[in-house]
C-alpha cells in the first residue's frame, strides 16, 4: 500500500528541496524576500517562486525532480498570504506583517539583512494619548494620537502607518500593537488629531471633556496647562468703603472666590458661566448672587465713579443695608470705621467749648448756655462737619433756636471763605424773632427777612454770606427761583409744617438745594408715624424708604397697632439723627408744672342747643355711619362735632347773640371767675382757645372789668411788641388763638395757663403750654383744662388719653396722636346726652 501511494504522488523518484530565504527592506518600507534552493551543493535563486506554492509542488534541476518540504510550504504560504508582488527576478515584495515577520524570524532558513534587522516588533501596544498645552490669554491646544511606550511621544493617529490587518502601527522602524478601541467617542477624538479650545470654553473643558479624555486616553498636561485652575468655591460680594470727597462715601464693588477678587463691572459684562480672573484662573459665576447685587444696587442708587460708586454720606445707613442685603465681605477704611464709631457711639459734650469770640459775645448779651445746650450745639456741629442732617427735637422751651444759631455761627467761623448763603424757613409769626436772635448773637451777620411784597430777589446775588429768613408760604411761592440758589444751611423751624408729603410747601422745601439740613420740632410726630417719613424725606431721601407707602407698611401701621419690634427698628434707624431732651430731664431747675382739670355743667340754653344739634344733625349722621362698611370721617361729621364743641363753650357761638355774656355758659362763667382770682393774686394768665369768637367774648368782658390785656391771633401785626409788653409790663391777661400762638413765642411773664377748649391733638396744647413753662420761668406754672361734664368734651378727653404714647416709642418724645377716630369712637362722640335731655331729643325727633 505504501508503494502504491508513493507511486501515486510521484515521489518515488524525487528528492526534497532545501530552501533558504533572505529578508530585506526596500525604499517603500515594504518587506523584500529572495528565495534560494540548494541543489548538489550549489545555491541557486528561484525566479519563479509561484511554482513552489502548495503541497506537491516540485522543481526540476539537473534532470532531477525536487519537491518542497512541508516546513518550507508553511513558510511559503505565510508569505503567499500577504499577496506579495512577484517581480521578474523572483523577488517577493509585500507589506510588513509583524506576526508573519515574527514567524519568519523563528525559522533557521530565514536570513535578514541589516536593514531588515533594524525593524523591531514591540510587545507593548501604543496607548491613546492627548497632550494638552496652554498659552496664557490664548487658546488651549490638545494634540490627540497614540503614545509610544518607548519615547512617550504622541503621534497623530492620522499620520501613523497602520498595517493592513489594522493590528499594528509603524513608528520609525518599530511596529507597535494597536489597542482595541471600542468607544465611539475615543475614535472620534483620535480622528480629530488636534483641538483648540477658546478661553471661554476652557473651564467647561476641564470640568467635563478632560474627565472623558483621562478615562480613555493617557493625558499629558504641559507645565503651563497644569497651572490652570477652575474655581467653583463660594462666590460672594465684597465691598470696600472709604470716605471720599466732602459729603460722600465711595465704595468699590466686586466678588471674591477662592482667594481671588473679581471687579464688579467685569463680572456684570460677562455672559458666560465662567470668567477668566487672570492668566490661569477661571471662576464660576453665581448668577443669583450677581442679579441680587444688581437689584439692591439699583435700589441704593449709587452714582458711578471711575473706581466704583458713591453715595451721599447721609445715606450711610442705606449703604450698610445694601451690604447686609447682598451678604459677603465688608472692608472699611480707617476713616470710614471712625465715622461709624462716631455715629453709633457719639456722645454730645455738655462742656463743649465755643470760640472765644462767641463765648465773649454770649457773656455780653447775658446768655448762659446750659450743659444740655452745649451738648446740642456739639451735636449739630458734628452733623454739619460730617455733612449729615438731623432733627433737633428738644422739648418746648429748651432753646432750640439759640442752639441752631450758634452751631451755624461756629460752622461759618471755620469756613470763613465759604460765602454760600443760608436760609431759615419758619412760621410768619417768628420771622422777626429769628432775625433778632441771630443779630443779637452775631451783630456782624448779614440777615435778610425775605417776606412780604417788597422782597428783593437780587439780594441772593450778594457776595456776602447772608442768612435769609422766610416763611413756608413765601418759599412755596418763590420755589422756582429759590431752588436755583445753593444754600449751606437750610433750617426748617416747626418742621411739622412739612408732615404732609403731598402739600405744596413740603414739595417746595424738598426742592431747595442745601448742603446741610436741620429740622426743629418739639413734636416731630404730631399726628401719626408717617409724618416722620416726610420730614426725613426732606433730610435724607430714602432713609426711611423710597415712598410713604413703604414706610406705612413697614413701620406706620405696625407701630399704630402696637408692634414694639417695628417701633424699635424705626427708633434705631433714626436715632443718630434725632436729638431729643425733655425739660424734666435737662432743665431740672425749671419750676413745677401743675395740671388741674376743672369740670362744669351745661346751662339750660346749652342743653337745649346741644339736643337740637343731636336730633337734627347728629342722629342722621349716626344712622349713616352705622350703614357704612368702610368708615371715613367726612367734613359733615367734623362740622357737627365742631358745633357741639361751640355749644359747650358758649351759646353765643351758635346763636350769634353776644349779649348777655354771663349766665349762659357754665364754662365761661367758671373760667372768668378763675381769671379774676389770678389777677387778684397779682399774677398773670394766658387763655388759649381755638375759637376766635370766645376770644371776642373774653375781650369784651375784660374791657368791662377794666383789666389790662393783650391779644394774639392770626391777624396780629405787632406780635413781638405785644409779647414784650406782656412779659415786662402790667398786662394781666393774654388772650391767644391756639393755632396762632402755639409757636415761636415766649410768655414767661405769666405762670397760669387756661385751655378753654380741648383741641383734637394734646401735643398742640402742650406746645401752647410750653410758651409759659420754659427756660426763663421762675414760678410754678398752673395749667387748667376746663371740661363740660357728660358731653363730647369729656369723651374726647378720654379717647385722647388712649392714643398717647406712639411718639414716645419711636423717638422718645412726649407727642400724641391726632384725632384719627374709629367708627365706634365717632359714634361714642355723637351719642345723645343722657338723663334730662333724653325726653327733649325724643320730642324733637318726633316733631322732625
Amino acid at each position: 500500500m505504501f508503494s502504491w501511494i508513493k507511486s501515486l504522488i510521484g515521489l518515488d523518484n524525487r528528492k526534497k528541496l532545501n530552501l533558504e530565504y533572505t529578508l530585506d527592506m526596500v525604499e517603500s518600507g515594504k518587506q523584500a524576500v529572495e528565495i534560494y534552493c540548494l541543489v548538489d551543493g550549489l545555491k541557486k535563486k528561484i525566479k519563479d517562486p509561484e511554482k513552489l506554492w502548495g503541497y506537491g509542488s516540485y522543481i526540476s534541476a539537473n534532470g532531477k525532480k525536487y519537491f518542497v518540504g512541508i516546513k518550507d510550504i508553511e513558510v511559503l504560504n505565510s508569505m503567499k498570504s500577504l499577496n506579495p508582488e512577484i517581480r521578474a527576478d523572483g523577488l517577493l515584495i509585500f507589506d510588513v506583517c509583524p506576526p508573519v515577520l515574527k514567524y519568519l524570524r523563528r525559522k533557521h532558513s530565514v536570513y535578514e539583512s541589516d536593514r531588515a534587522k533594524d525593524v523591531t516588533i514591540e510587545e507593548t501596544p501604543l496607548e491613546p494619548a492627548a497632550t494638552i498645552d496652554y498659552e496664557p490669554n490664548s487658546t488651549l491646544e490638545i494634540k490627540i494620537g497614540m503614545k509610544s511606550p518607548k519615547t512617550n511621544e504622541v503621534h497623530s493617529f492620522k499620520n501613523l502607518h497602520i498595517t493592513p490587518d489594522l493590528g499594528y502601527a509603524k513608528i520609525d522602524n518599530s511596529y507597535f500593537p494597536l489597542p482595541e478601541i471600542k468607544k465611539d467617542k475615543t475614535k472620534e477624538f483620535l480622528m480629530l488629531e488636534s483641538v483648540s479650545v477658546s478661553p471661554q470654553n476652557i473651564p467647561e473643558f476641564f470640568k467635563r471633556d478632560l474627565v472623558l479624555i483621562k478615562s480613555n486616553f493617557s493625558a499629558v498636561l504641559t507645565d503651563q496647562a497644569k497651572k490652570i485652575s477652575v474655581i467653583e468655591e463660594s462666590f460672594e460680594p465684597i465691598v470696600r468703603i472709604n470716605t471720599g470727597e466732602k459729603g460722600w462715601l465711595e465704595f468699590g464693588l466686586g466678588y471674591k472666590a477662592g482667594g481671588l477678587t473679581l471687579p464688579f463691572h467685569d463680572v456684570s459684562k460677562c455672559q458666560n458661566a465662567y470668567i477668566q480672573a487672570d492668566n490661569y484662573n477661571f471662576v464660576k459665576l453665581d448668577k443669583n448672587v450677581i442679579e441680587q447685587t444688581k437689584k439692591y444696587l439699583a435700589v441704593l442708587q449709587g452714582e458711578p465713579t471711575t473706581d466704583g460708586f458713591k453715595v451721599p454720606i447721609n445715606r450711610f445707613f442705606s449703604l450698610e443695608e445694601f451690604i447686609e442685603s447682598i451678604g459677603g465681605e465688608k472692608i472699611l477704611s480707617q476713616e470710614y470705621q471712625k465715622f461709624l464709631d462716631d455715629i453709633t457711639d457719639f456722645q454730645a459734650d455738655e462742656k463743649y467749648g465755643l470760640s472765644a469770640s462767641i463765648e465773649n459775645r454770649l457773656s455780653e448779651i447775658g446768655i448762659r448756655l446750659r450743659p444740655y445746650q452745649r451738648a446740642g450745639i456739639h451735636w449739630l456741629s458734628w452733623l454739619s462737619r460730617h455733612y449729615l442732617h438731623g432733627i433737633l427735637a428738644d422739648d418746648m422751651g429748651l432753646g432750640k433756636t439759640i442752639q441752631t444759631i450758634i452751631s451755624m455761627i461756629l460752622t461759618l467761623d471755620v469756613d470763613e471763605e465759604d460765602r454760600i448763603h443760608s436760609m431759615i424757613i419758619c412760621p410768619k409769626s417768628v420771622v422777626r424773632h429769628w432775625a433778632r436772635e441771630i443779630l443779637r448773637c452775631s451783630p456782624n451777620f448779614f440777615v435778610y427777612e425775605y417776606v412780604g411784597s417788597n422782597r428783593n430777589r437780587k439780594v441772593f446775588q450778594d457776595n456776602r454770606h447772608c442768612t435769609f429768613i422766610t416763611t413756608y408760604e413765601t418759599a412755596t411761592n418763590d420755589i422756582e427761583m429759590l431752588k436755583q440758589v445753593p444754600f449751606r444751611y437750610l433750617v426748617l423751624d416747626e418742621a411739622t409744617k412739612i408732615k404732609n408729603p403731598h402739600a405744596k410747601r413740603t414739595k417746595a422745601a424738598k426742592a431747595i438745594n442745601a448742603l446741610h439740613r436741620v429740622c426743629l420740632s418739639g413734636t416731630p410726630i404730631e399726628n401719626r408715624p408717617s409724618e416722620l417719613w416726610s420730614i426725613f424725606d426732606f433730610l435724607m431721601k430714602n432713609h426711611l424708604g423710597a415712598s410713604a407707602g413703604f414706610f406705612e407698611r413697614t413701620y406706620g401701621r405696625p407701630i399704630v397697632n402696637g408692634d414694639k419690634a417695628a417701633a424699635e427698628a424705626l427708633s434705631r434707624r433714626i436715632n443718630p439723627f434725632v436729638l431729643r431732651r425733655l425739660k424734666s430731664h435737662v432743665a431740672k431747675d425749671l419750676p413745677d408744672k401743675i395740671e388741674v382739670h376743672e369740670w362744669c355743667q351745661l346751662t339750660n340754653e346749652q342743653q337745649s342747643l346741644y339736643a337740637q344739634i343731636q336730633a337734627s344733625d347728629a342722629a342722621p349722621a349716626i344712622d349713616s355711619i352705622k350703614a357704612q362698611e368702610k368708615f371715613r370721617i367726612s367734613m359733615n361729621i367734623l362740622t357737627i362735632l365742631m358745633r357741639l364743641k361751640q355749644v359747650c363753650d358758649h351759646p353765643a357761638l351758635i346763636t350769634k347773640e353776644p349779649v348777655p355774656i354771663f349766665g349762659r355758659s357754665g364754662k365761661f362763667d367758671l373760667v372768668f371767675e378763675k381769671i379774676k382770682e389770678i389777677i387778684d393774686s397779682g399774677e398773670k394768665v394766658v387763655v388759649f382757645s381755638h375759637f376766635l369768637g370766645i376770644l371776642d367774648l373774653f375781650q369784651k368782658a375784660i374791657l368791662d372789668y377794666k383789666f389790662s390785656y393783650i391779644r394774639i391771633d392770626g391777624s396780629t401785626q405787632n406780635r413781638q411788641a405785644l409779647i414784650d409788653r406782656f412779659n415786662e409790663g402790667n398786662d394781666s391777661v393774654a388772650l391767644c388763638s391756639l393755632q396762632a400762638s402755639g409757636l415761636g413765642i415766649t410768655l414767661t411773664g405769666a405762670n397760669h395757663v387756661i385751655h378753654y377748649d380741648r383741641w383734637w391733638n394734646p401735643a398742640i396744647e402742650d406746645q401752647a403750654t410750653d410758651r409759659v413753662h420754659r427756660i426763663g420761668q421762675d414760678k410754678t406754672v398752673y395749667v387748667y383744662q376746663f371740661l363740660t361734664e357728660n358731653t363730647l368734651e369729656e369723651k374726647i378727653a378720654t379717647l385722647l388719653e388712649k392714643k398717647r404714647g406712639i411718639a414716645d416709642r419711636v423717638i422718645g418724645a412726649a407727642a400724641n396722636m391726632e384725632m384719627k377716630w374709629t367708627k365706634d369712637e365717632i359714634l361714642e362722640l355723637l351719642k345723645p346726652l343722657e338723663g334730662v335731655l333724653d325726653c327733649t331729643v325724643s320730642q324733637l325727633r318726633s316733631a322732625g
